[in-house]
């Protein structure tokens, strides 16, 4: 699995953990990486390893990081989420169609607008419940 390593010219605005859901059609919740910069936002996919993360040791935990998915900002879009029974998700995703689940949907969306907000940035809302990055 590979590591995050932002480019040259690119700046890191926050780089923190967040409890995102992974998995191919069942999803389950698990502690992944989340970085956002001037250009993306980074999370790292679990992929096939979502399901059996936290049942992982801690140290195994310290070596499966997972593999950085990247999506532009000015592909972002945000909206509320839901999956099964939980209505209370963020769904980040991009005009290319790659997805993110991010639990706490209020949590989620201050943090993110709140960072872009700090450096220059913020979220314009499109329609109801739904947001883009304005550049």
């Amino acid at each position: 699995m590979g590591k995050f390593a932002p480019d040259p010219d690119e700046q890191v605005f926050i780089d923190r953990r967040m409890y995102t859901l992974q998995g191919g059609k069942v999803k389950f919740p698990v502690d992944s990486r989340c970085v956002l910069t001037n250009r993306r936002f980074v999370y790292h996919s679990l992929g096939k390893m979502a399901p059996f993360y936290f049942q992982l040791g801690f140290l195994l935990k310290l070596l499966v990081h997972g593999k950085p998915e990247s999506i532009p900002l000015e592909s972002l879009s945000l909206s509320r989420g839901s999956y099964a029974m939980n209505k209370k998700l963020l769904l980040i995703s991009s005009d290319d169609g790659s997805e993110l689940l991010m639990d706490n949907f209020d949590k989620s969306l201050e943090w993110i607008s709140s960072t872009l907000n700090e450096n220059g940035m913020s979220l314009v809302q499109t329609g109801e419940d739904h947001w883009r990055v304005n550049l």
